[in-house]
């Protein structure tokens, strides 16, 4: 199911360096070290580099690509944040004001607008203990029931490394205690080793004397999280990001979600995770997804190893430093917008979940619009045009700001 990049970007690479010669800050620097040698850049095989301080070499992309490159990555990579898109893409390409582009594109994607939980008043929550390493604890969940899928599939059963962040995903008939014990010793441990600690919820297919007997059988731990409080488990924040994509992408067809599953573990798995800095994949395997348009182009070799080595210190400080960050903000005060008349605006759905037609509200988009805010009254509401000559009033609590998709090289959006 992984989407890919369109015919007409990868002709563009396979033009790379003819591209890069129209560009004019391109053309300077290539100028300039022809003249010179710089350090910081390099011309392999008529194709312009700059290099890192570890000697990394990235392709330079020119302006006229840059808006694509980026818009395609994105959609191609399950509609992920700024973070994991610069990420992704720096690591072998370099852009002027690269972040600040994927980040111009990114917060104006019509889509993630419409699918993504607002999180401007909300934060993570705590590691107070983090595992020495990977494999030690894991945190397992279930999202469901769903609407019946493909093979009568009902739930997605999530195991998460809370070390690494390396995700499993399972597509399942029933939620039963022996169904996820099977699927933990006939499949996880085989494929990724035992474990120390299996952390969950107090569902009642974890608190039975079943699962915690057949798990110390195993010489693994059952934990569970504070009742009434399952934001404990580190594996709800994975959930909300599964709970977007497959409202991304299956908001007009519930029932099709089982065929993601395996696309959205790989996505999920293959882009960096900010709390750690690498790929759940770096950390669990020690290797690194090479994106399809990187076939397209011939880097230069690197001569020996400039990476940084990943440890478990290395990643458990970063982990403790992330923890300690998110606790020195969770007494900040909150923002509130101030909105005026004349802005576009997002308005919250409500459509509820239907057997009949094959639907669940968990999917749907969670706003609809855009709409022009009318008038702006001093109760915390706002009255929007939802059509010409149809106004609606809306407490400012069920809409958000919306930013038009930002048009791209060459274009403009017309000003009314």
């Amino acid at each position: 199911m992984l989407i890919e990049y369109s015919l007409n970007l990868q002709n563009q690479f396979k033009q790379f360096r003819e591209l890069q010669q129209k560009d004019l800050r391109l053309n300077k620097i290539r100028s300039k070290i022809e003249k010179k040698a710089d350090k910081r850049f390099m011309v392999f095989k008529g194709i312009l580099f700059s290099v890192d301080r570890h000697q990394k070499y990235q392709a330079m992309i020119p302006e006229s690509m840059g808006h694509q490159v980026i818009k395609e990555t994105h959609e191609h990579f399950g509609h992920v944040g700024t973070y994991k898109i610069y990420e992704l893409l720096r690591y072998q390409y370099q852009l002027k004001n690269m972040y600040r582009n994927v980040k111009k594109i990114v917060k104006s994607c019509d889509l993630c607008q419409k699918s993504k939980i607002n999180n401007q008043l909300t934060r993570g929550p705590l590691l107070s203990n983090i595992p020495e390493g990977p494999r030690c604890t894991v945190s397992l969940d279930l999202m469901g029931p769903l609407p019946k899928g493909q093979y009568n599939m009902r739930y997605i059963l999530a195991i998460i490394d809370i070390f690494s962040k390396y995700v499993k995903l399972y597509a399942i008939r029933r939620a039963t205690t022996d169904t996820i014990l099977k699927k933990i010793t006939d499949d996880y441990i085989p494929k990724y080793g035992p474990v120390k600690k299996i952390l969950t919820d107090n569902g009642t297919q974890f608190r039975n004397d079943k699962w915690i007997k057949q798990l110390q059988a195993a010489r693994i731990q059952a934990v569970f999280t504070t009742t009434y409080h399952p934001e404990g488990n580190p594996i709800e924040r994975t959930n909300r990001e599964i709970g977007r994509i497959l409202r991304t992408y299956c908001h007009s067809k519930h029932e099709g979600w089982v065929k993601w599953i395996s696309t959205i573990e790989f996505w999920l798995n293959h882009t960096t995770h900010e709390s750690t800095g690498y790929t759940p994949q770096q950390i669990m395997f020690g290797s690194r997804h090479i994106l399809t348009i990187d076939k397209l182009l011939d880097f230069p070799t690197v001569q020996g190893d400039t990476t940084e080595k990943i440890t478990c210190h290395l990643i458990k400080s970063r982990l403790e430093k992330k923890a300690a960050a998110r606790n020195k903000i969770k007494d900040k005060n909150k923002k509130f917008i101030t909105y005026l008349p004349g802005q576009q605006v997002l308005v919250k759905e409500h459509r509820l979940s239907s057997a009949e037609d094959k639907t669940i509200h968990k999917f749907f988009l969670l706003y609809h619009g855009p709409y022009k805010i009318s008038e702006v009254r001093g109760n915390n509401t706002v009255v929007v045009e939802v059509e010409p000559g149809k106004n609606r009033t809306h407490n400012m609590k069920e809409v958000k700001l919306y930013i038009p998709p930002d048009p791209g090289e060459g274009q403009r959006i017309s000003a009314e």
